[in-house]
């Protein structure tokens, strides 16, 4: 009976093929194929689409834990600058050290007020003695000049450091220490800190996607905080191996930003920021963890394919679905950012030049105003400038405004406010500059760079500025008008002189 069914099923079998022909099963086995290309095809895309999805994650994490960064520690950096300013200026005005401990204690008392428990206060080594703004007094083999944040500040040379961070027994929290070395070299003005914002930023940060890893290490790859509490501390340049060792050299000593690496703690995408101080921001991704749902659909799509051929177009929609809504996901979230970058920098920037205009200048400077930033506030024009347009043309008369532009940028630092108020008419706010004489120095190199431009239209004619200049203690409360139009009035005077021209506004 058995024998007889299986030849009638195979007859039945034959009798299908010649029904419906050769070519018409040629042609679906070549639909199959085609078919099972275009999966595999779709199926490569999603793969791909996955890993960019991946290496944005990372990038947006690492980015946000560094952004966080700057907000709450760059505040408390800026509170420090502040405060070595003001002792700065009490050493050159010869206030005694009975003084300046008085302004340290007053001052540790408002930063405590505002900060609560993140910092101890201040506290340095000024003027040959060591002064602490909390009242705490040393221990009788405490010696100030042979601490790492004295010793530390000192070898670095620059005003700002941050010195390697350590545990606070009393509050069993991670501190780091801000350290500004003063003008006359010898002395240091610093403030311990608490990372414990930082600790549960990274922390945060690291909770998404799932085996995610967030961390920030110094430049000798010592880690400052860390999603694994237990990490804190480690140095990963000495470590031998290890993820974190892995990460740490090829971040460090090879200066890879964006890498995947595989350990044998899994695979991972790695993403870092470099933040202020020479920290790095990092964070990482386990690649496994992440890919886990893509392995299991590869190894499950052929099978459903081979089962029938139904369940692999729906399987195939799917995936198609699902590639398109990433796809276009990740198009919104670029056209997104492209736009706000794009009204960002429309909002804030002169068109012809780069520069920040008049509004978003003015809005910087305030902005360093009300934080009792020091600076030179200058303003300045080309010479006989409607000469220029009305002899050789507004194109002409644009480069020039271009030229200088560029002389400006070239002359002052990245964190200078440097605008463009309007025509041929510029400003600057020099940050740090309250000396005359440093002024005269600037803005001396910035004549030398006008009077080494070259442009060809006008013949050999020299491009002369007229610059007046107010200085601006941060001690002495004062609006952008009152610099701009302090300014102003000098200009006027410079104006008067031929060729590049300087005066002060007393």
């Amino acid at each position: 009976m058995g024998v007889f069914y299986v030849k009638d099923r195979l007859d039945r079998l034959r009798d299908i093929v010649r029904f419906i022909g050769k070519r018409f099963i040629g042609i679906a086995l070549a639909v199959l194929i085609v078919i099972i290309a275009i999966s595999v095809f779709v199926g490569f895309r999603f793969f791909t689409t996955k890993k960019e999805a991946l290496l944005l994650q990372g990038e947006l994490n690492a980015k946000e834990s560094a952004m966080e960064y700057e907000r709450y520690l760059l505040t408390q950096a800026n509170v420090m600058t502040l405060t070595a300013c003001t002792v700065d200026d009490m050493l050159e005005a010869g206030d005694d050290n009975e003084a300046i401990e008085k302004y340290i204690t007053d001052k540790t008392r408002n930063i405590i007020e505002e900060l609560g428990m993140s910092t101890t206060g201040l506290y340095g080594w000024i003027n040959g003695e060591y002064m602490d703004g909390a009242g705490w007094t040393p221990d009788e083999g405490y010696v100030p000049t042979e601490r790492p944040w004295y010793t530390q500040a000192l070898y670095s040379g620059k005003r700002t450091t941050f010195v390697e961070p350590y545990l606070d027994l009393q509050t069993n929290t991670v501190m780091v220490t801000i350290a500004c070395l003063l003008d006359d070299g010898e002395s240091v003005v610093a403030m311990d800190v608490s990372l414990e914002s930082i600790q549960q930023i990274v922390e945060k940060i690291a909770s998404t996607p799932k085996g995610s890893q967030g961390f920030v290490i110094d430049e000798n790859g010592v880690v400052i905080v860390h999603s694994d509490e237990t990490q804190i501390g480690a140095n990963y340049l000495e470590q031998e191996d290890g993820l974190g060792a892995e990460v740490a050299r090829k971040l460090l000593r090879d200066g890879d930003n964006g890498f995947d690496i595989k350990t044998q703690e899994g695979s991972f995408s790695v993403y870092s920021d470099e933040l202020e101080g020479g920290w790095h921001s990092v964070s990482l991704i386990n690649a496994d963890i992440w890919y886990r749902s893509l392995r299991i659909f590869l190894v499950a799509f052929p099978i459903a394919l081979a089962l029938a051929v139904a369940v692999m177009i729906s399987v195939f929609l799917h995936v198609l679905g699902a590639e398109l809504d990433l796809m276009r996901l990740s198009v919104q979230i670029y056209h997104k950012e492209m736009r706000e970058e794009e009204l960002q920098t429309l909002s804030e920037t002169d068109r012809m030049t780069g520069l920040n205009d008049r509004v978003s200048g003015k809005r910087k400077v305030d902005e360093l105003l009300t934080a009792e930033s020091e600076g030179m506030f200058l303003e300045l024009d080309i010479d006989h400038f409607k000469s220029i347009n009305d002899t050789y043309g507004h194109q002409v008369g644009d480069s020039v405004i271009l030229a200088v532009a560029e002389a400006l940028r070239n002359t002052f630092r990245t964190y200078d406010i440097i605008m463009r108020l309007g025509g041929d008419e510029f400003g600057v706010f020099a940050v740090g500059i309250a000396n005359r004489e440093l002024g005269e120095s600037i803005i001396g190199r910035l004549f030398a760079r006008i009077d080494n431009l070259k442009i060809p239209e006008l013949g050999g004619e020299k491009v002369c500025i007229s610059v007046g200049a107010m200085l601006r203690s941060g001690r002495e409360s004062v609006a952008f008008e009152e610099l701009y139009a302090g300014a102003d009035e000098a200009l006027y005077i410079s104006k008067k002189t031929r060729g590049n021209s300087l005066t002060f506004r007393e």
